[in-house]
């Protein structure tokens, strides 16, 4: 099941309407990317009207800011003309419909401060140096190069993990994702019918959707494709 597509013309996002028998709960997931064209952005906004209710990401913290830099950068770089999503993606009429399902700002901070000093190190040394090249080289091309996302870990990421970022992943996206499905599982025992939308970085849609198919028995309905930026 792919998540993000990137073929020779553009990076693709899938949208999954999930369903279930007899269950008034329904899902749109949407597996997002952080940098974008505006048109994708105003695409997503659209859908997400016919939401009931929307679970979305988001962490309220210096150091999630801090490590999130690069995303900030690439507005900037003119030859890209990409957007962020926190700036693009207006839902400002949407507000009373939307919950943060992601982890407080404090407790982020804690399990940030909980990993190995040398590994925090490196990692906030490496940042400076990717952002410059990114600013200096970078072009939509070198942005996509592994962007794409299945459901299954690539070959790659089974090959470069090791123990220090398999405790990273662990903050940055098991325990996230702890925290969605709790709300997945509240929402589904709960009666009533809903359109629900999950807005969450394309990766926590490995462990959601698995959650729902696997665990709560749902199935796709309906999938579709958006365009996130041409190549």
């Amino acid at each position: 099941m792919q998540f993000i597509e990137k073929n020779s013309f553009n990076v693709r996002s899938a949208v999954y309407h999930l369903t279930k028998d007899g269950a008034g709960v329904q899902f749109l997931l949407f597996p997002m990317i952080h940098v974008g064209s505006q048109a994708f952005y105003d695409d997503v906004a659209n859908r997400l009207n016919a939401c009931d209710l929307i679970l979305a990401e988001g962490v309220s913290s210096k150091r999630a800011k801090l490590l999130t830099l690069s995303y900030r950068i690439v507005k900037r770089i003119k030859r890209m003309d990409l957007v962020t999503q926190g700036e693009a993606l207006v839902v400002s009429d949407l507000k009373d419909k939307i919950v943060n399902a992601d982890m407080k700002g404090r407790a982020f901070d804690d399990r940030w401060s909980a990993l190995p000093f040398m590994f925090r190190a490196q990692l906030l040394l490496f940042l400076p140096i990717y952002i410059i090249n990114l600013f200096l080289f970078g072009t939509r091309e070198t942005l996509a190069e592994n962007i794409a996302l299945e459901d299954l870990p690539s070959q790659d990421e089974v090959l470069f993990e090791d123990d220090r970022f398999r405790d990273w992943n662990s903050l940055l996206i098991d325990e996230r994702d702890r925290i969605l499905i709790s709300h997945l599982k509240d929402l589904t025992d709960a009666d009533g019918n809903k359109m629900v939308g999950i807005v969450y970085g394309a990766r926590h849609m490995r462990n959601a959707i698995s959650f729902l198919i696997n665990g709560l028995n749902f199935r796709v309905a309906k999938a579709e494709w958006i365009t996130v930026f041409d190549l």
